[in-house]
């Protein structure tokens, strides 16, 4: 059996609660004056807002209005208000309902970026922790490679120049890997600058491709994602944290290569 969408899934959830709200206001509405039912609303807007965000919660503050108008401001069963101080209550209801789903928003929007920052954190270092480790070049490939599909869902490969001086992959599944795909990362190589999504150059290609960047302005390979068609979109940053990914991999690279010394 197929699910409900979550988004559509927020808003019926939104509904529901509202009417639950409604009917508990209409138990209770004996022993409590009309007007601080209108508590009892906002305070159902606030739960909405934390459990299914600013969307839902809006509808919900919209449908809360709506309900306590009909059962519950005289005239009944209507929508006709004879006291016109009721217009300013139905107001605040709906000004501060907005505002609450807002700001609700806007903390569960924090929320999950911090959550994200501090998982990035994480897989940063140990990755870091990871290539220190490496005994030899492949290992540490294979490493940055890893732990670049978990930080960006996609499918990580790193290319360095072969014998011959031509882009090889080291990491990655390379079967299928070529045409503007491989043309974006010699350009990468060639350059030293990013290309793919969310740059200038190869834009149209599936993937992001950076520099590994050595001493002097030298590039010693690439390091790259490819996101399977009809993936997420890639975050904004995902240029910056795969450079960050990359200057790591470099680095120890370089160390790795000056500790073997010079090739006979």
């Amino acid at each position: 059996m197929r699910t409900i969408a979550h988004p559509l899934r927020g808003y019926l959830i939104a509904a529901a609660v509202t009417v639950a709200t409604t009917a508990l206001a209409a138990a209770v509405r004996g022993h409590i004056a009309p007007v601080n039912l209108s508590m009892l609303f906002l305070l159902m807007v606030v739960a909405v807002s934390l459990g299914s965000g600013r969307g839902p919660s809006a509808l919900a503050a919209l449908l809360g209005v709506a309900l306590f108008d009909f059962f519950f401001v005289p005239p009944h069963l209507t929508f006709t208000v004879d006291d016109a101080q009721y217009l300013l209550t139905f107001a605040g209801m709906l000004a501060v309902g907005i505002t609450i789903s807002t700001l609700t928003g806007r903390l569960r929007a924090e929320a999950a970026a911090a959550g994200a920052r501090e998982r990035r954190a994480t897989a940063l270092y140990e990755l870091s922790r990871d290539l220190a480790e490496a005994p030899f070049e492949e290992a540490l490939f294979h490493a940055a490679g890893r732990h670049a599909r978990v930080l960006f869902g996609g499918e990580a490969v790193v290319l360095v120049p072969g014998e011959r001086g031509d882009l090889e992959v080291r990491a990655g599944d390379g079967t299928h890997f070529g045409g503007e795909e491989l043309e974006a990362a010699e350009w990468v190589y060639d350059h030293g600058r990013a290309a793919g999504a969310l740059t200038r150059e190869y834009r149209t290609t599936p993937g992001l491709y950076v520099p590994l960047p050595g001493a002097d302005e030298e590039v010693l390979g690439v390091l790259g994602i490819r996101w399977a068609e009809g993936a997420a979109a890639p975050p904004e940053d995902a240029v910056r944290l795969l450079e960050t990914v990359a200057n790591q991999l470099a680095l120890a690279l370089g160390r790795l290569r000056r500790d073997a010394g010079p090739m006979p």
